[in-house]
């Protein structure tokens, strides 16, 4: 656990570095919220794994670079920050991650939306 401005953060291991390889995603839920995590250059993300159009699972669609296309229509969000690439009208939310060894570990009790 760590402590910020008041605020608790629980992280809980949702894969090991080795499930997620570059330019994929992996699929994941904790505590009834589905999530994706992606590896991009170096570095672990975690968004929403549903798309707010029709429900697609993210983790399915097609990586280039930072940006992963629905798999049922191919809206695009940036996996680094949930942010809309396209059509641009609703982002979704982003979750804190911490690599601890081989273990990737997040906050989906401390979502972060592009619009707060």
């Amino acid at each position: 656990m760590i402590f910020r401005s008041r605020k608790l953060f629980m992280f809980v291991k949702v894969a090991t570095t080795d499930q997620v390889k570059p330019g994929r995603g992996f699929g994941a839920k904790l505590d009834k919220v589905f999530i994706g995590i992606y590896h991009v250059d170096g570095k672990y993300y975690a968004i929403d794994d549903v798309c707010p159009h029709m429900g697609g699972s993210l983790h399915h669609g097609f990586m280039n670079d930072c940006v992963v296309s629905c798999p049922l229509h191919m809206w695009e969000f940036d996996v680094k920050t949930g942010e809309s690439v396209w059509p641009g009208s609703l982002s979704i939310p982003s979750y804190p991650v911490k690599v601890e060894g081989d273990d990737i570990l997040v906050d989906v009790d401390s979502p972060q939306k592009q619009d707060e």
